[in-house]
This record gives C-alpha cells, structure tokens and sequence, in this order.
C-alpha cells in the first residue's frame, strides 16, 4: 500500500472525527483498522509517518475514552422517552390560552414525577430541566393573555 493511499482512509477517519461522526468505539474500530493499514504501507519512510498518524488518533482515542460521559442509565433513558412525549403534547396550540397553561402545568409537573423515578442525580436534573422551556411558554402566554 502506497502512503497515500493510506493518509486518504486516516483523513476520512479525521473527517469523522471532526463532524461527531463516531462514538468511541467506532473511533476504536478505525484505530484498530489504521493500525492494520499502518502495517501494509511499502516505504518503511512512509510506514513511520502512518505510524505517528496513528499514534494521534489513538491519542485522540484515549482522551475521549477519559471524557466520555457514562452511558446512561435504562430508567434514564425510558423517562426521557417519556418526559420528551410528555413535552411535544404540551407544546401543542390547541384550546384557549387557559387550557394550554392547564396542559403545560401538567406537562412540568409529569415531568418531575418521570425524574423522580431516576436515581443519578444528573439524569435526575437532566430531566427536571426539560421543564424550563414548558415554564417558559406558559409564562409568556399567561403574559400575552393580559
């Protein structure tokens, strides 16, 4: 394998990379797929700078294996589902402006009863904050309707 041919599949890697493409283990898998091609590469010359290519990435690897938030948790994600179902039927502009800050009061008030139901602290604000633009809306239509 020529170098370029090389630096073409490290730099779609990179592309990836910077367009939030891949997730940490698909930057793993390239990592892994680089190093393979890393090893075909003829000129020994050549096969020292795919090498430092490499090393960046992993470089890059590691540092997002470090910062990587922890995956979230099965209650989490199952109230966000909910919490986000909860939110597009408040959001909707059906009845009077009453009825609407009704419905959104209900919305804020599910909402916290959905995190509640986490136990992480995080996820827990995570949801809660879901609210804010529901508590928002109804003031502001409380605001126009005076």
């Amino acid at each position: 394998m020529r170098y370029d041919e090389f630096r073409a599949a490290f730099d779609a890697v990179q592309q990836a990379c910077l367009e939030a493409r891949l997730n940490v283990d698909g930057l793993a898998a390239e990592v892994d797929r680089l190093t393979v091609l890393r090893d075909q590469v003829e000129l020994r010359s050549d096969r020292e700078q795919a090498a430092s290519d490499v090393a960046s990435l992993a470089d890059l690897l590691e540092m997002a294996r470090r910062t990587a938030p922890p995956p979230a948790s099965p209650e989490y994600e199952k109230a966000y589902r909910e919490a986000s179902a909860v939110m597009a039927e408040a959001n909707g502009p059906d009845g009077s402006v009453a009825e609407r800050v009704q419905r959104i009061q209900r919305a804020i008030k599910k909402i916290g009863k959905l995190a509640d139901r986490v136990d992480d602290p995080g996820e827990r604000f995570n949801l809660l904050k879901l609210a804010e633009p529901l508590a928002m809306l109804a003031s502001s239509l409380q605001h126009t309707a005076r």
